[in-house]
C-alpha cells in the first residue's frame, strides 16, 4: 500500500465544523429536554435555528469527500473502494448512534454514507457539469417544497423528494466549492464572499415581508430559509476569520471542530446523562448546551494537545486505510487531515 498523503488541516474547516456543532446541540438539547426544562430563551433560538446548522455540516462533508477523493487520487491506489470503506464505517457508527441517541434526534451518518454512495457517480465529472446539477437539485428541493399544501398534512413523497434534494444539493455543492477551489486563498476572495452575504441577508429581509404579506406555503419559506441562513453564517463567518485576533478568540471552534464526529457522539451521549440529572435536579436547557459544550470542548483540547485526531476520528483513519495510524504527536511527524 502507498504511503499514506499529507497536507496541512484547512483551519478554516474546522472552525466551520465547530460552529455547526454548537448549533446542532441547541437544536437537539430543546428537542430532548424541553419537556423537562422549560425555557423560552431557548424555544426562541430553536424556532430560529432549528433546520439551520444541519446544512452546514452537509456542505462540509461534501467537501470533505473532494479532498479525500482528490488527494487520494494523488498518493493511493484504489481510491474507490477507501471511500466506500469509509463511508460503510460511518453507516454503521450511525446505526450505533440511532441506537443510543435521545428521542427526538435524527442521526446524519447514515444520511452521510447513503448519499455519499450516489455522490461518487460525480466524482469523476467536471466541476461545471457538477455545478448544473447542483443548481437543480436545488431548485428541484425549492419546486417540489411550495407544492405542499398551505392547510392540513404536507405530502409525504413531496416532503421526501424535497428533503432528499437539499441534503443532496448541499453536499454536491460542498463537492463542487472544492473542484473550484474556493476554499484557496479566501483572503482573496472576500469582496465576492461579501457580496454573497449581502445578498442573503436582502433575500432573507424580503423574505420576512413577503411572508408578512401574502399566504405561502410553509414548506416553501422553510427550504428557502434552510439555504438563506446557512450560507448567511458559512460566508459571515469566513470574512470574520480573516482577522488574526477574531481566529485566536474563536479557537476553541477549531478544536471541537478537529474532533467534529467524536463530539458529535458525544454530544448525544452527555444529553443522555443530562436528561436524568435534570429529572432530579431542575436546570434550563440552555445551560445544559453550555455545560456540555465546555466539557467538550476542554476535551478537546487537552486531547488534541497530546494526541493528532479525535478517538473517533482515528478509528475511522484506521478502518479506511485498514492500517495501525500512529497518533500521539510525540511519535508521529506528519499530520493527518479528517475530511
Amino acid at each position: 500500500m502507498n504511503k499514506l498523503n499529507t497536507y496541512a488541516r484547512i483551519d478554516t474547516m474546522d472552525y466551520l465544523r465547530g460552529f455547526a456543532l454548537l448549533g446542532v446541540l441547541l437544536v437537539n438539547s430543546f428537542q430532548v429536554m424541553d419537556n423537562l426544562s422549560n425555557n423560552e430563551l431557548h424555544s426562541v433560538l430553536f424556532s430560529i435555528f432549528n433546520r439551520k446548522f444541519y446544512p452546514i455540516l452537509f456542505f462540509l462533508f461534501g467537501f470533505g469527500c473532494y479532498l479525500f477523493m482528490n488527494r487520494s487520487k494523488q498518493k493511493l491506489n484504489n481510491r474507490y473502494l477507501l471511500y466506500f470503506r469509509r463511508i460503510g464505517f460511518l453507516f454503521v457508527l450511525g446505526l450505533i448512534h440511532t441506537f443510543y441517541a435521545p428521542p427526538g434526534i435524527n442521526d446524519v451518518l447514515t444520511v452521510y454514507a447513503v448519499l455519499g454512495l450516489f455522490m461518487a457517480i460525480f466524482f469523476k465529472r467536471g466541476k461545471w457539469n457538477n455545478f448544473i446539477v447542483t443548481i437543480t437539485l436545488i431548485a428541484l428541493s425549492i419546486v417540489t417544497a411550495f407544492y405542499q399544501p398551505f392547510y392540513g398534512e404536507r405530502i409525504i413523497w413531496l416532503d421526501l423528494l424535497s428533503n432528499i434534494s437539499k441534503w443532496f444539493a448541499l453536499m454536491m455543492l460542498g463537492f463542487t466549492m472544492g473542484q473550484f477551489q474556493f476554499f484557496e486563498n479566501i483572503h482573496g476572495k472576500l469582496k465576492y464572499i461579501s457580496i454573497f452575504l449581502i445578498v442573503n441577508i436582502c433575500t432573507y429581509v424580503f423574505l420576512f415581508y413577503v411572508k408578512m404579506s401574502i399566504d405561502i406555503t410553509p414548506a416553501g419559506t422553510e427550504i428557502l430559509e434552510d439555504y438563506i441562513v446557512p450560507f448567511m453564517m458559512i460566508s459571515g463567518l469566513l470574512i470574520v476569520l480573516q482577522w488574526d485576533r477574531a481566529k485566536m478568540i474563536l479557537s476553541p471552534l477549531k478544536y471541537y471542530g478537529q474532533m467534529s464526529l467524536t463530539n458529535y457522539l458525544a454530544q448525544s451521549a452527555l444529553l443522555i446523562v443530562f436528561s436524568l440529572i435534570i429529572g432530579i435536579t431542575p436546570i434550563h436547557s440552555l445551560i445544559v448546551c453550555f455545560i456540555i459544550h465546555a466539557l467538550l470542548i476542554t476535551f478537546s483540547i487537552v486531547w488534541l494537545k497530546y494526541f493528532n485526531m479525535g478517538p473517533v476520528e482515528l478509528l475511522l483513519r484506521c478502518f479506511t486505510y485498514w492500517v495501525k495510524v500512529p497518533n500521539k504527536k510525540k511519535i508521529i511527524k506528519e499530520s493527518f487531515n479528517e475530511t
